[in-house]
């Protein structure tokens, strides 16, 4: 009998420890996702580039906050080149936002990070004013 508890139990451990693992990359990519479309939706409303990159950083923080992520260091790029359209024009605003998990804090440590990575797009209003 005790042979089988030394077999399976540290087996048992490792599928644990593998599924918390993976469960936390599913998760962390999805809140990235989410807070991309938000930080896309933020800026389409913003009347100028600058302060569209500014409502795209708020509002991924915003987002990734409220969901407690686990995202370490969240980078943000925002597509504003639609901004320099004259009006009448459809543009679109992308944003992509790439984090690292770790998996220092799990049950069982693991060493290194995964990189999880999120794109949106969101239209900006074919005739709302734009400046660059």
């Amino acid at each position: 009998m005790s042979i089988e508890v030394v077999v399976i139990v540290p087996g048992i451990v490792l599928f644990i420890a593998l599924m918390t693992a993976g469960w936390r990359i599913w998760s962390v990519r999805a809140q990235v996702h989410d807070a991309a479309a938000a930080g896309a939706r933020a800026a389409s409303l913003a009347a100028t580039h600058d302060k569209a990159v500014q409502a795209a950083r708020s509002a991924i923080a915003a987002d990734l906050d409220a969901v407690s992520s686990h995202c370490v260091d969240p980078e943000v790029q925002v597509d504003g080149s639609a901004f320099s359209l004259a009006a009448g024009r459809s543009g679109e605003i992308g944003v992509d936002v790439t984090c690292r998990v770790a998996f220092s804090d799990l049950v069982l440590a693991m060493p290194g990070t995964l990189e999880a990575t999120g794109h949106a797009v969101s239209r900006l209003d074919t005739y709302k004013e734009r400046r660059p």
